[in-house]
């Protein structure tokens, strides 16, 4: 585990001396930035994940003090060493309040920050492991069932799935081995196996790489199969922008299998789905099977998922023609169906509310009232005793 080290001071020389006195390499941590003052270090750390930062206490712009609050804000937030002068001995108590996790007075004495830096280290490796286990239980919670804790918090990152088949290499290995190819997008490996034939990995990586993710999921891809065997098949799922929409991912990654004898190469994407897979059906008459699919199960509890199986079609580029087709989405469709239903209902029969929400695929009337009435601006009793009167 390589750890992503800032260090921060105003004085040139110990800016240089820390950067070399200690043996970072050896602690296994890389300087991913220098600074003379506080705002640099911001510009740093808000481009790029930083475990550990080293900052002087009294700096021009931003005191090491302010830098503390600033980054107690952040989701990804380093842990902080404080170099001080003893004039500044206050702050440094100060600093510690506000959760730094020491300080070294100056002249600095190498040995003793080296210590501290180790100790450092320990502690957040310790809680690494702790929100890497953690992170990948939710993730799993989030394939399996959709569901998660509600006092979980939904995580801003860039996710995509990978599903691999017929992998012969020990896939933990092959990350250990480019562990340096892979640290430059700060990625974080989530690794499950599906089968004795198949293994999944998530992908985290840093939100700011949104530009670079069709080129990061091709390189990632290749890395694999360049690693693995000519018989492994490699399904890359799209990539989502918050930790709950991974499902959407890895559904997407699965559906790709499906037509892994349709499509040339080892890798399989939505792209090359779309340009190399020719259905004998045409869009057309698929969306016109999907629109009768949809009058004949309006009643049940439909989804885009089971609608798309249903015509042959991955969920995303399913959504796609939907929407060129008929200018909605799948659930403004749907609801739209159901209103229509419901307005017949409640114009030529005597049913209760209840009932005809049932009907009409929901199984809660009070959701079903709340739709009805921001769909035809009117309770479902006014628009029964609207048509009445007329």
């Amino acid at each position: 585990m390589r750890y992503k080290v800032v260090i921060a001071d105003d004085e040139k020389l110990i800016l240089k001396n820390l950067t070399q006195i200690i043996d970072w390499h050896g602690l296994d941590c890389e300087i991913i930035g220098t600074a003379e003052n506080g705002q640099e270090v911001m510009e740093i750390i808000e481009n790029q994940q930083a475990d550990l930062l080293l900052t002087d206490i009294s700096m021009p712009e931003m005191s090491g003090i302010e830098l503390i609050k600033t980054l107690k804000q952040m989701d990804h937030k380093p842990m902080v060493i404080l170099i001080s002068g003893y004039d500044d001995f206050e702050y440094a108590k100060e600093g510690i309040k506000n959760n730094a996790f020491d300080y070294i007075l100056k002249p600095i004495d190498y040995d003793e920050l080296e210590d501290c830096v180790k100790r450092a280290l320990n502690k957040i490796r310790e809680q690494k492991v702790s929100v890497y286990d953690h992170e990948k239980y939710t993730i799993y919670e989030l394939i399996t069932s959709g569901k998660v804790d509600a006092q979980i918090k939904n995580k801003q990152a860039l996710y995509f799935s990978v599903i691999i088949k017929n992998y012969k290499e020990d896939i933990e290995f092959i990350f250990t081995k480019n562990a340096d190819f892979l640290s430059k997008w700060n990625t974080n490996l989530f690794i499950y196996k599906l089968s004795d034939r198949e293994m999944m990995v998530v992908v985290e990586m840093a939100k700011h790489f949104i530009n670079q993710a069709a080129d990061i999921t091709d390189a990632f891809s290749q890395r694999i199969l360049y690693a693995g065997s000519d018989q492994c098949i490699i399904s890359v799922g799209k990539v989502v922008e918050q930790l709950f929409e991974i499902k959407h991912s890895v559904d997407a990654a699965k559906e790709l299998l499906k037509y892994e004898n349709y499509i040339s190469g080892n890798v399989l994407t939505e792209e090359r789905l779309k340009k190399e897979y020719k259905p004998s059906q045409s869009a057309a008459d698929m969306m016109e099977e999907a629109l009768d699919y949809i009058r004949n199960n309006f009643q049940t509890d439909l989804g885009v998922e089971q609608t798309a199986e249903q015509v042959g079609l991955s969920v995303s580029y399913f959504s796609l023609l939907f929407k060129q087709k008929t200018g909605l989405t799948f659930l403004d469709y749907v609801t739209n169906v159901r209103m229509e239903y419901a307005c017949l209902f409640l114009q030529n029969t005597d049913l209760k509310t209840y009932e005809i929400a049932e009907k009409v695929g929901y199984t809660d009337q009070r959701y079903f009232s709340q739709v009805f009435k921001k769909k035809m601006k009117k309770t479902p009793s006014e628009y029964r005793k609207l048509v009445k009167n007329m």
